[in-house]
């Protein structure tokens, strides 16, 4: 929603400058997403009157001119030839500058200056100079000068004579959902009467005695009053549509809406005025059908029927579309946009004004399936004041009498087949200071309701022996404000107009009770720490991603939106890793190309018929393992799967996760080079981790190796271990057996590993691999491997005997289980 600074004291008088009208409103609720400083139009551009004009001296096509401003003649020297003596047209002073134009880098200033020897105080215009259009101003179209209006007052700013404002401050407000009133001028100008305790100026629409009756020119049929239960029209016969004056150009042009034609520009003027959008027909092209009168249908679309809106764009439409129709054919969409076949035009005479109330669910959704948004159905979603169209008709109606003349014609038909209920909400003055932590008196907290509309309808009278006691008042709510249902509503507006900065702020005195997600956010808490004490930053990626960005996953199990909010949120995230990826994209672009990420989230998959929910933990690594300015051998070395594995062990070590395998598994196709699953004990999946594929890294602008891993979350909370044991310092000494062996190239560590656990040698305390080569005298298809193995006893010194016998019993285990030959 865009208003300006001056359109909003049209309506309530304030004497806050643009900064503090910024806090104001942001104080009341109302987002600024920004603020546009307008200096005035046309600055040191007047209308002037040419007195004489006569051939220059050393020019064949130049003229000197004798040109009045209003304060005195000055002489000037023009090379256009379409005017003479008498002629009004704008002229700009010197030392003021042209309106800058599309290409400018720099403002072109009049100076003070001789023209082939004779000198030129100032400059008269073309329109092209003043980048505006004569047309639209209802003036002719030619070469040479702005010609004006014979009628134009001398000396007038020219933005004066075309009716635009000076300096003005544009300001462009997020509105809630919850505030539709706030979607019009005069909603925000409420709120600021109400704060300011200022007169709210609405204004008043009066409209002369018209010509017959409505009822004989027209009907109006509402077939789907579920949709929409009101619709108001008016008829306005004899119009003559064209430009629009400049203040009502200037009103729109401010605010991002182009103008069209007096008759349009008007319904855009009262639907930002009002928050009501309404729309305009032509009259002549609504057909009766075998009725007696021109009819309006408020009806369903029929299965498939086809409609093209004023856009030019053809719709295929379902029973779940209203249109606004005669007998013979669909002339809008209602809430959404007028048809092509009854634009008003410039051969239009007779009006049919239409202002309605629609359903907002039925408007969202027609919207959304169309793929359809205007201004209108932007309000109307949101859900308009069902009470005031026949006020917003009249004011409509007079501001197209004013603007394009016509004659009106008596009377409106107002369908309304199931009238708005009025709420009604009581409340209690001791409440309202309770929950505020204040002690405002009734009167007060009364006059604040009272400012904003609330009306009281039910005052009980106070108990003689309590007067001091306040009884409960019921107030009744206004239509527009459709966000006030209940008593804690408008305790909140008593807080917002009595300042939220002023309530003062207590500590909590006690915490009850708890929540089953207690533990899970402080489990997740510490995940978090641990990964951001390994050098991981925290990500938080969109939970709803482009189902095109899913490579590899099957589509059955992908979860998508029946009505997504664009093509690139159009599913739920099955997974965390895109949403790293685009990150990591994000940051290389900025030339940040190392970095290591790490993010705990929700992810969503189709299951059985049904949508599953987890926490899914993902990590992400890319770029140098060290620091540019880090100096050693491996300094410019990137990181690898085993920098990814190794930080995932110290994780999962500290969260309480032992006995883990690593087992390793074929590239897959839509994400992984090489890639591996991750277990404990071998049989429960927690995960899995790899090194992307270069064509996907390349995809998202990544140029170097990328590996990334995805736990799930869910299953490392139900199997973590988090207790913790302790062992005293050893008090014997340890002695260490080293083996050296030949095994096959495809004997792992993990292999090795367990063949020496599962020889279960008495005292073995901790095996280390200290060597791998391959290479010279070593067999082919083999590898030497070499490993210490600690032998320790808790309880006295052991002996060369003890420990030989045992380490025999490793080798003999090893021999068997893996095939390894003993090097000596």
């Amino acid at each position: 929603m865009k208003t300006t600074l001056n359109w909003l004291k049209d309506y309530v008088a304030f004497d806050w400058s643009p900064e503090e009208l910024t806090e104001r409103l942001t104080m009341l609720g109302l987002e600024v997403e920004g603020v546009d400083r307008r200096g005035g139009d046309f600055a040191g551009v007047v209308v002037a009157q040419v007195v004489t004009r006569e051939k220059h001296p050393n020019a064949d096509k130049l003229s000197v001119c004798r040109v009045n401003d209003g304060k005195g003649e000055r002489q000037i020297v023009c090379g256009a030839q379409n005017f003479q003596a008498g002629d009004k047209v704008p002229m700009i002073l010197p030392g003021s500058a042209l309106p800058l134009k599309e290409g400018d880098k720099e403002p072109f200033v009049i100076k003070v200056g001789k023209i082939r020897g004779v000198e030129s105080h100032g400059m008269m215009c073309s329109s092209e100079e003043l980048g505006i259009d004569p047309v639209s101003l209802g003036l002719k179209k030619e070469d040479g000068l702005l010609i004006l209006d014979p009628k134009a007052a001398v000396g007038q700013p020219f933005a004066e004579y075309l009716g635009r404002g000076g300096a003005d401050v544009v300001y462009d407000l997020e509105v809630t959902p919850n505030r539709p009133d706030f979607n019009s001028v005069i909603g925000i100008a409420r709120e600021i009467a109400a704060l300011t305790g200022n007169a709210l100026k609405v204004p008043a629409a009066t409209l002369p005695s018209g010509d017959g009756d409505i009822a004989q020119s027209l009907a109006v049929r509402i077939d789907a009053p579920d949709l929409c239960p009101r619709y108001t029209a008016r008829l306005i016969r004899g119009v003559k549509v064209g430009p629009s004056p400049g203040w009502l150009r200037d009103r729109l042009e401010k605010v991002g809406l182009r103008s069209i034609n007096n008759v349009v520009d008007v319904t855009n003027f009262v639907m930002l005025e009002t928050g009501q959008p309404l729309h305009a027909f032509d009259y002549r092209l609504i057909a009766s059908g075998g009725e007696a009168v021109p009819t309006i249908v408020v009806r369903r679309a029929v299965d498939g029927e086809k409609f093209v809106t004023l856009d030019g764009k053809e719709h295929i439409l379902t029973s779940d579309h209203l249109l606004i129709a005669d007998p013979v054919k669909a002339v809008a969409l209602g809430g959404v946009m007028g048809g092509r076949n009854t634009e008003v035009s410039e051969q239009t005479t007779d009006i049919l004004l239409e202002t309605a109330y629609f359903k907002p669910s039925g408007i969202r959704k027609a919207s959304k399936t169309l793929g359809l948004r205007t201004d209108a159905s932007y309000r109307f979603e949101r859900g308009v004041d069902p009470e005031a169209t026949e006020q917003v008709s009249q004011r409509a109606a007079q501001l197209i009498l004013e603007l394009a003349g016509g004659r009106l014609v008596n009377g409106v038909i107002d369908a309304h087949p199931a009238p708005t209920e009025i709420r009604q909400i009581t409340l209690r003055h001791d409440r309202v200071n309770a929950l505020l932590g204040l002690t405002l008196r009734p009167e007060e907290i009364e006059c604040y309701l009272a400012s904003l509309g609330l009306r009281v309808v039910n005052r009980r009278p106070r108990p003689v022996d309590d007067a001091a006691v306040a009884e409960p008042i019921t107030f009744q709510v206004p239509s527009y404000r459709v966000d006030l249902k209940r008593e804690a509503d408008l305790i909140e507006e008593v807080a917002r107009l009595y300042g939220v900065d002023k309530i003062p702020s207590t500590t909590p005195r006690y915490a009850k009770g708890q929540h089953a997600f207690d533990t899970r956010y402080d489990e997740l808490a510490e995940a978090r720490r641990l990964l951001t004490g390994l050098g991981l930053n925290e990500a938080q990626g969109q939970t709803l991603v482009s189902k095109g960005s899913l490579r590899g996953r099957s589509a059955d199990s992908v979860v998508l939106l029946s009505n997504p909010l664009s093509g690139d949120m159009d599913a739920l995230r099955p997974s965390l890793v895109p949403g790293l990826m685009d990150i990591l994209r994000h940051n290389a672009r900025r030339k940040n190309a190392d970095i290591g990420l790490f993010e705990v989230g929700r992810v969503f998959v189709q299951q059985n018929g049904g949508v599953r929910e987890g926490w899914r933990l993902a990590v992400a690594l890319t770029g140098a393992r060290s620091a540019g300015f880090w100096s050693g051998a491996d300094r410019d070395a990137g990181v690898d799967l085993m920098d990814l594995k190794g930080l995932l062990e110290e994780f999962l070590e500290h969260f309480g996760l032992r006995g883990l395998t690593w087992t390793r598994r074929e590239g897959d196709a839509g994400w992984y080079v090489e890639s591996a699953a991750i277990q404990l004990g071998g049989k429960v999946p927690l995960g899995e981790l790899g090194q992307v594929q270069p064509r996907v890294a390349k995809s998202y602008d990544l140029r170097g190796p990328v590996y990334v891993a995805e736990l799930d979350l869910d299953a490392l909370l139900a199997k973590r271990n988090t207790s913790r044991g302790y062992r005293a310092l050893p008090a014997f000494p340890a002695i260490r057996r080293d083996i050296a062996m030949w095994v096959a190239e495809s004997i792992t560590h993990d292999a090795v590993m367990q063949a020496v656990r599962q020889a279960k040698a008495a005292n073995l305390e901790a095996v280390e691999i200290f060597d791998v080569f391959r290479g010279k005298n070593v067999p082919e298809g083999q590898k030497s491997v070499a490993y210490a193995l600690i032998y320790r006893s808790a309880e006295r010194t052991l002996t060369d005997a003890e420990v030989n016998a045992a380490h025999e019993k490793v080798v003999a285990h090893l021999k068997q289980s893996v095939g390894a030959q003993i090097r000596e």
